[in-house]
């Protein structure tokens, strides 16, 4: 009887392992969806971005005065944004900051994008002569690379080829690979 309990008990320990282990890989593949499915809805959102600032151009192209552009120039930004890391981290080269703007809360409510005011910590920032979008706080796409740019949604690990290393030859092994080769030139030599 002892014997028939002892089993029963690590049968309840093995069907609660196995239990703990299910649930675990359940949360973790549906926290990897709940990922997905913000960095797919931050691109979707990006797209947006990027529709209404090619309108926004060529509107303002027709008519400057009725149809500026929106946001705040980088090198012009005023006191109250502050994003000295994101400018740290070199996405955007200082000499590109005449060609961005930073999208603030007002400048998204007047192009008419009132769902992404609240929607994100970070900010969008534009150019208007290529309409790359940039996001201040970034991403980590499905390939698990940080992203900033909308012209970084395909963005693949770049395969490094490994050139084979060759063996650093000593001395006497160079001077036998010398004599080899010019073996090898007189036989072709007498081929020819």
């Amino acid at each position: 009887m002892v014997r028939e309990e002892g089993k029963s008990s690590i049968k309840l320990v093995l069907v609660i392992a196995v239990i703990v282990f299910v649930i675990v890989l359940g949360v973790r593949y549906t926290m990897d969806l709940i990922q997905k499915e913000k960095v797919k809805n931050l691109q979707a959102d990006m797209l947006i971005v990027k529709t209404k600032v090619e309108t926004l151009k060529g509107k303002h192209t027709l008519n400057q005065e009725e149809n500026p552009l929106r946001g705040y120039q980088l090198t012009q930004l005023p006191e109250n944004i502050n994003i000295t890391e994101f400018l740290a981290k070199n996405v955007i080269t200082q000499e590109e900051y005449e060609k961005y703007y930073l999208l603030d809360s007002e400048s998204l409510q007047q192009m008419e994008l009132q769902d992404l005011v609240d929607k994100y910590k970070g900010y969008f920032i534009v150019n208007y002569d290529d309409f790359e979008v940039v996001f201040s706080e970034g991403y980590e796409n499905e390939n698990g690379l940080w992203c900033y740019k909308i012209s970084d949604l395909e963005k693949k690990p770049e395969v490094e080829k490994k050139e084979e290393a060759l063996p650093v030859q000593s001395d006497e092994v160079a001077e036998g690979g010398e004599n080899a080769q010019e073996q090898t030139e007189e036989g072709n030599e007498t081929i020819e």
